[in-house]
């Protein structure tokens, strides 16, 4: 069994984790996980209470962007080098992901590269593709500004009707995202320069704020701004 979870996507996987170790399963387990930076790795400690529990459950984490933070660990994405070096077998297991949509698009296209057949691949949608899927009718096409991606070398429109995270999905740059409602914090990123309004904002600690992060799900741009992703 390998789990896969990106950002707050850890979540499912932590009960299917104590589950497999509560009813001593005989398999083995391999849980991969990726988050932003080592402050928004979460039931870390829980973790290694399983791991001491479970001799057959193995334990890979990377963070995407960790920054000055602190961390010995590996650094990048979840990609098929990485799933071949944690589990050889792959190809024979079932896999379970749940993370952002486009993280779990990318780790799909790896687990089949890696010759796992598609019937044994799992995934579970955390939030929703569009921002508002309630929303209908064509998007404005009038433009608030840009948003440059540092991190990913990219520019790219903002219409007046859309987040950073919209745009950000719109060109093909990944920022880890769940709730897309403000209330998880799984989108936060630090604002290089410009400014930006939020309608919600109730993930950010005043610690975060202070830092400069904001939600790219709420984040709507005034003029020209950067952002660390």
């Amino acid at each position: 069994m390998v789990l896969i979870g990106g950002g707050v996507g850890i979540t499912p996987m932590m009960s299917v984790a104590r589950y497999l170790t509560e009813t001593s399963w005989s398999g083995k387990v391999h849980l991969v996980l990726s988050f932003r930076a080592p402050r928004d790795f979460i039931f870390c400690e829980e973790l290694g209470d399983l791991k001491a529990r479970n001799a057959n459950l193995s334990v890979t984490v990377t963070m995407t962007r960790p920054g000055d933070e602190p961390w010995l660990g590996a650094v990048g994405r979840v990609d098929a080098s990485v799933l071949a070096s944690v589990a050889p077998d792959i190809a024979g297991a079932r896999v379970h992901i749940c993370g952002p949509a486009l993280m779990m698009e990318a780790v799909k296209a790896a687990l089949v590269e890696l010759g796992v057949p598609g019937a044994e691949i799992k995934t579970e949608a955390f939030g929703t593709v569009k921002r508002d899927p309630r929303s209908k009718g064509a998007a404005s096409t009038e433009v608030a500004g840009k948003v440059v991606f540092q991190a990913s070398d990219t520019t790219a429109p903002v219409p007046v009707d859309a987040t950073i995270l919209d745009a950000a999905d719109r060109a093909g740059v990944l920022i880890d995202n769940a709730c897309r409602s403000g209330t998880c914090g799984s989108c936060r990123v630090r604002l290089v320069s410009g400014s930006v309004t939020m309608a919600v904002q109730d993930a950010l600690t005043e610690q975060d704020k202070a830092e400069g992060y904001i939600l790219a799900c709420q984040a709507k741009v005034r003029g020209s701004v950067k952002v660390e992703a």
